[in-house]
């Protein structure tokens, strides 16, 4: 770093001592220089002190934050509540909440009603006010101690043996500044991609959610990167004379080629992480390109400044962390224990597709063979197809309870229309008869919160979906309404769909829940809505007989024009191409469905409109003070199931 200490009009002789600045080049002390040069000197170094301690400060507030909410997580009351045996049942005794537990209830509730529904949609997309306001927190941090710190002061220095002199001002303290905070962030940044995510263990928030701030902070990281990379060029090409001189030998050094070819990777990352340029180029391309060009930017910040090799160190450290567990858990669900293998050693799943054609592109059913693999309730796994390539690996929902194992997955562009490829390549035995078509999965996970656990407190449950969003809800309330827990509660499914022809993704599904519906012994019903009009008669009637069974009760037509089919607790509307309002749906399960002596969680998964429709109801019905008075209708929670963040 010899040019370095030139560069800062440094001059060591027998009697200097060397002063260490943590994360910078040593300083040369005394200063022979002049005044000017001396002072700007200590301005320098000073600045560059001070830059340290903010992105220290940045990383202690994050810390400080995420044991607080590890901390709320591991204090947050439970409410009182045991089963004892009474007669032929079991009978479900509720104490008064306590006030600790209401107290809790209510914050949370005030804090949804305010903070839950999305805002400014058209520019950050769809996502809520406590991640725009968690990314106006760290905006506002580093927007005020970029500038608090600087000194704000020029100095005019002379040039030996020439009639020039050298404009230096606080400009390079606030451009280390920006590049540090930018070095600071890097880290923070990649774990907040991270799949394995000490995040999600720390706070309970799902990986995929941190996804916004990943995408925020990488556009900060880009800015700061032009800042630093535009002051210094300014000081070096305009500030310092003589030039062209000056900034020839400057722009060929090691350490600012390796900036430069830095500048270059964070502008890449950028532009092909746009949603448009993805559209165009393919999500694979952008999801490997991403993973190398992230990795080669790492090792140019290093090479360019190696004296804050810490936080590219740690930022390598996360990253290969994270792709180290994803083949560990791999490698452990896939070691040895395959159906129909034999011996010690890596054995793909083998599973068995069936296709259901419609006019988006059809659906495929994958079913596994082996279902000893555990997971939750509302957990998925990364499906990778080795008879299609093994460098990709997309989420997929788990649709059925434990003890089954399968997936419902939409055909649509690149890795699942080679998919349905496969599906539709039906075989025939030696008898005749036609067999689904087969594949090996590999499998990676589970992934995600879990939805209903043993231990889970009884709730009213609206569980919505649209289309294949089916997978999130169908074995949610397939758990719930099986356990006894949940006998006295109130069970909603919703489910939306286009076309009647989706009914026979999950038909065996279907009629277990119109079973259970009709039992009368839970509090449980079912609503299918079909938004496309349907023109051909005999089809309505063959759909009629499908959900209904043989019945002589005809549909009844609504005075806004729907269709519907009523049995019992299973109801089927016609919408004649209209969505229906998710906010009247959920206002209608609180005031006629929901038990008032429970509170209620509102599970949704599907398009991104749904997600924005539901977040604004469920915000609506939360009311804190009455949550404090013990009024749990006040109390509604949403889960939202969204994968691609």
């Amino acid at each position: 770093m010899l040019s370095v200490i030139q560069r800062h009009i440094q001059e060591a002789s027998n009697t200097s001592v060397l002063e260490p600045h943590w994360g910078y080049v040593n300083r040369i002390l005394p200063c022979t220089n002049d005044i000017g040069s001396c002072e700007y000197l200590d301005s320098v170094y000073w600045m560059h002190d001070v830059s340290m301690l903010y992105t220290f400060i940045l990383w202690a507030a994050v810390g400080l934050t995420l044991m607080v909410i590890f901390a709320l997580r591991v204090s947050e009351p439970w409410l009182s509540w045991k089963k004892t045996q009474d007669g032929p049942g079991d009978q479900i005794i509720r104490r008064r909440a306590s006030l600790h537990y209401r107290s809790w209830r209510a914050v949370q509730a005030t804090f949804r009603k305010w903070i839950l529904p999305e805002a400014f949609v058209a520019f950050f997309g769809n996502v809520t006010r406590l991640q725009l306001l968690v990314l106006a927190i760290l905006l506002g941090y580093l927007s005020i101690f970029s500038f608090v710190g600087i000194v704000y002061k020029t100095w005019i220095t002379p040039i030996k043996n020439s009639t020039l002199h050298n404009t230096r001002t606080g400009l390079g303290g606030f451009a280390d500044r920006v590049g540090a905070l930018a070095y600071a962030l890097t880290p923070l940044t990649i774990a907040l991609s991270s799949r394995e995510s000490i995040l999600t263990l720390t706070t309970g928030i799902p990986y995929q959610s941190f996804n916004f701030l990943h995408r925020w902070l990488g556009r900060v990281i880009l800015i700061q990167s032009f800042l630093h990379t535009l002051g210094w060029t300014l000081i070096e090409g305009r500030f310092y004379q003589p030039q062209p001189t000056t900034f020839k030998n400057f722009i060929n050094e090691t350490y600012i080629v390796w900036g430069c070819v830095a500048m270059f990777f964070i502008t890449f990352l950028y532009i092909f992480s746009l949603r448009w340029v993805i559209a165009l180029t393919g999500y694979e391309f952008f999801r490997k390109a991403h993973y190398v060009v992230a990795g080669l930017y790492l090792g140019a910040c290093w090479a360019h400044w190696s004296h804050l090799a810490c936080w590219m160190i740690a930022s390598l450290g996360i990253f290969g962390l994270d792709r180290g567990i994803r083949l560990f858990r791999t490698a452990m669900i896939h070691r040895g224990r395959g159906v129909g293998t034999k011996g010690f050693g890596f054995h793909c799943v083998q599973s068995s597709l069936r296709y259901f054609h419609d006019e988006d592109g059809g659906v495929i059913r994958l079913e596994l063979q082996d279902t000893r693999k555990s997971w939750a309730v509302g957990q998925h796994y990364f499906l990778t197809f080795p008879a299609l390539t093994i460098w990709q690996s997309h989420p997929f929902t788990v649709a059925s309870v434990p003890g089954q194992h399968h997936f419902i997955i939409r055909c649509r562009k690149g890795e699942t229309s080679r998919l349905k490829m496969l599906a539709t390549q039906t075989s025939t035995t030696s008898e005749g008869v036609s067999t689904l078509s087969q594949t090996p999965v590999v499998l990676c996970g589970p992934y995600g919160t879990a939805l209903l656990t043993p231990k889970s407190e009884p709730t009213n449950i609206l569980a919505i979906a649209g289309g294949t969003g089916v997978s999130l809800t169908l074995p949610l309330v397939l758990a719930a309404t099986a356990a006894p827990d949940f006998a006295e509660v109130a069970v909603d499914f919703v489910w939306i769909i286009r076309r009647q022809s989706s009914l026979q993704w999950i038909a065996s599904e279907l009629d277990e829940l119109k079973r259970r519906a009709s039992s009368g012994v839970i509090n449980f019903r079912v609503h299918v809505y079909v938004t496309q009009v349907m023109d051909d008669t005999f089809a309505v009637q063959k759909l009629e007989k499908c959900l209904l069974g043989v019945t002589s009760k005809p549909a009844s037509e609504a005075s806004n024009g729907e269709r519907q089919i009523d049995e019992l607790d299973f109801k089927t509307t016609y919408t004649n191409s209209e969505h229906p309002s998710l906010c009247n749906i959920v206002s209608e399960f609180k005031d006629s469905r929901s038990s008032s002596a429970f509170r209620t969680r509102v599970i949704g998964s599907g398009p991104a409109s749904m997600g924005h429709d539901l977040r604004a109801a469920v915000s609506k019905w939360n009311d804190g003070p009455k949550v404090l008075r013990d009024e749990k209708l006040w109390d509604m929670t949403l889960d939202w199931d969204d994968r691609m963040g």
